[in-house]
């Protein structure tokens, strides 16, 4: 007797949310990017569904030229534990290990054979074990990943005679099977060490039984929350030397550096790669003719910018804040729906 089984699952959207500007005054707290933490041991809860063809082939001990053969859908839900490792390769892509168990739920039976015969097919585990690559844009918190490995789980399926045949002996078989399985999503950091995710996979166990899943759960990441930003060190006497500022300003609704920014730019590499290791402050800013919301979104967009082109230039990224703060902290003050040259600009200081 042989036993396919291929099919379609529905798979799940999630939308992320992108954070609004705050009115001023009072001025909102800087908004830190790039500092999603995917790293280190996970475990979490599935569960979804799947939809399945199941193609059945058997002779009844009773007529040994007679084979029948045919189709029908199953179908059934599943859950379970998941378990995993990432591994940070860069900012931005994540390596990890994964596995899972799950309850399987689908299954499913007919009358086969011109009704004289009814066929069964199902499964009650299915695990799997994986390697994972993802992809963090911008090291932020959401990931997309491709996932592949083992799958194990057990397939059983019965033909029982029915009808007028009833005395017919037509025999059952299954048991554990091993095969392998492929698949992909995506993974949101909704909080510091949790996360939401969505997953298709295909399961193909040995030939005898495949299966299109969509699954949905969530994760508790084991990692520490990152720490808090180290207390300024105490005011030896004599009084340090006054922070270093450079300023480089941008044209209106422009995120582009220009010549002459490019050119503080490099003097600030240079100062800073001229003393000693210290962490620099990368900060946007705009001028108040758009509305808060954008503008908050223009001035992260123009500190993006500049601190990649300080890393470009030689200047670590893990020592570096980059922030936005808006049209807020105006160096011009203005009225709003101003243009004010003054205010469109990214500071670096260097303590």
């Amino acid at each position: 007797m042989r036993l396919t089984i291929s099919g379609a699952a529905a798979a799940l959207l999630l939308a992320s949310i992108a954070p609004a500007g705050a009115q001023a005054p009072p001025a909102p707290p800087m908004m830190m990017m790039g500092v999603t933490d995917w790293s280190g041991f996970y475990a979490g809860l599935n569960a979804g569904g799947g939809i399945a063809s199941t193609h059945y082939n058997f002779k009844p001990s009773g007529s040994p030229t007679t084979f029948h053969s045919g189709t029908f859908e199953p179908g059934g839900l599943l859950g379970g534990g998941t378990f995993g490792y990432n591994y940070i390769l860069s900012p931005g892509w994540i390596l990890g290990a994964e596995g899972d168990i799950d309850a399987d739920g689908i299954s499913g039976a007919k009358n086969c054979a011109t009704s004289l015969y009814n066929c069964h097919a199902g499964s009650s585990y299915l695990a799997t074990a994986r390697a994972r690559l993802g992809w963090a844009p911008g090291a932020g918190p959401m990931m997309w990943f491709v996932t592949g490995g083992g799958a194990f789980g057990d397939v059983n399926y019965s033909t029982t005679p029915g009808g007028t045949v009833a005395a017919t002996h037509v025999p059952s078989s299954g048991g554990d099977k091993a095969g392998w399985t492929v698949g992909g999503g995506f993974e949101y950091m909704f909080a510091p060490q949790w996360s939401v995710k969505v997953e298709y996979r295909y399961v193909d166990l040995a030939s005898n039984y495949t299966a299109n899943i969509g699954l949905a759960g969530f994760n508790f990441h084991f990692n520490a929350p990152p720490p808090p930003p180290p207390a300024p060190a105490a005011v030896p006497a004599p009084p340090p030397a006054a922070p270093k500022v450079f300023i480089v300003f941008f044209d209106w609704d422009k995120d582009t550096i220009t010549p002459e920014g490019h050119a503080i730019i490099q003097q600030a590499a240079d100062a800073y790669k001229a003393g000693a290791p210290v962490q620099i402050q990368v900060t946007g800013y705009t001028d108040r003719s758009g509305s808060p919301g954008y503008n908050q979104r223009l001035s992260e967009r123009r500190a993006n910018n500049v601190a990649r082109a300080l890393a470009a230039l030689g200047v670590p990224r893990d020592q570096m804040i980059v922030a936005g703060r808006g049209e807020n902290d105006n160096r011009v003050p203005t009225a709003p729906g101003v243009r004010e040259p003054q205010n469109r600009r990214v500071e670096i200081v260097e303590p």
